[in-house]
């Protein structure tokens, strides 16, 4: 499932304070949450890079059904992936650039052999460090050594209330299990987890369930309706997106917690090319993990160069209603969680209007409306 290199709501404690995009100096952290929004806004206003999403490697455990990514085996190494003191480098240029958050993913990034070597790294340069993974590789020993790093959150992906519905979506008989087994080794160790489950036909009946599982394994639970074709071109999987008629019974019962409704008009409060950009598993620098439009290559150019002076950004940020034609006028824009990178996915434009959003907004409407 892709993921945004969203922000957190809450400036991390300890963290190194941003450069550039605050008066305060030192270790200090903003005093309160207004203060922390007003440092976001400036950062995007300014073009002031804070979120980095890096897909250490396409490398994977499992093969899940409904994967976004050309995923690879876990061995051997692929001869295009990062070596670890390009990592580093990147690490220190980040770190040059005032960013604050930094998101680890993959494939599954514990297949790295040196992921705690580019974790540790990170940390000792004072990111705000969040894990993506699927939990398989979460042992005893590496659970304690993700506790010593004091990320804001592992969020582990779950694909079903039972073994059944999960292990048939990651075609990896026992994932299920050794899944569970990973948001207790964290929970143990006070480690901050979340539970994210894209909502497919196969699970869409077991959310009340999905809810009291991460409930009781101490989990935060996120879910997300959105199903998206492959990076490289292949459409999602029909079987796995759900029906107009499945998101609006979704709606018809979700409690209003559950509904997360789009913000009015989406495209116009969307951070891509302002504050965030995603680093490819071979180095090349993205807008966001949906638009595969490469702005550079940090094994070519040093990534201030890349940031600072790659005209993809100020394409991509510029964007606004009046450059959406398909959207104005829209009844249900304010139900609309529209994305640039699906648009493009699904209509070779960035402007253009992708049916999976169009489909969604409506049954959002009908199924709110009852």
């Amino acid at each position: 499932m892709p993921e945004t290199c969203s922000l957190p709501s809450n400036p991390a404690p300890g963290a190194r304070p941003v450069q550039a995009t605050t008066a305060q100096s030192g270790n200090a952290a903003p005093k309160a949450d207004n203060d922390y929004s007003a440092l976001l806004a400036r950062a995007q206003a300014e073009r002031r890079l804070l979120a980095v999403h890096w897909e250490l490697t396409q490398r994977c455990n499992e093969r899940c059904t409904h994967c976004y990514l050309p995923v690879r085996p876990p061995y051997p190494v692929p001869s295009g992936e990062l070596t670890t003191a390009e990592c580093l480098d990147v690490l220190e240029q980040l770190a040059g650039l005032g960013a604050l958050y930094l998101t680890y993913s993959g494939g599954e990034a514990l297949v790295r052999q040196d992921f705690f070597t580019l974790a540790e790294a990170a940390r000792a340069l004072r990111f705000a460090l969040r894990i993506f993974s699927n939990g398989l590789a979460i042992t005893p020993a590496s659970a304690d050594r993700i506790a010593a790093l004091h990320p804001l959150a592992v969020e582990i992906s779950l694909y079903g209330a039972d073994a059944a519905t999960h292990d048939a979506i990651t075609r990896r008989p026992g994932s299920w299990r050794r899944t569970l087994a990973a948001f207790g080794l964290l929970r143990a160790r006070s480690v901050p987890v979340v539970m994210k489950t894209p909502l497919m036909r196969q699970n869409v009946a077991q959310v009340a369930a999905l809810q009291a599982l991460a409930a009781q394994l101490g989990a935060r639970f996120r879910y997300d309706l959105t199903i998206t074709g492959s990076v490289d071109g292949r459409p999602a999987p029909p079987e796995h997106r759900l029906t107009d008629a499945e998101v609006a019974a979704f709606f018809r019962h979700a409690d209003p917690a559950q509904r997360q409704r789009g913000e009015s008009h989406g495209p116009r409060r969307c951070a891509v090319g302002k504050s965030s950009l995603l680093i490819g598993a071979d180095g090349a620098v993205y807008p966001c993990p949906e638009i595969r439009i490469a702005a550079g290559n940090v094994r070519t150019q040093r990534l201030r160069a890349i940031w600072e002076e790659a005209p993809l950004w100020h394409e991509i940020a510029a964007l606004r209603d009046a450059d959406l034609p398909a959207c104005r006028g829209c009844a249900v824009a304010d139900l609309c969680r529209r994305c640039h990178g699906i648009a493009l996915a699904e209509t070779g434009s960035l402007t253009g209007a992708p049916e999976v959003a169009c489909r969604e907004a409506w049954a959002r409407g009908e199924g709110m409306r009852g």
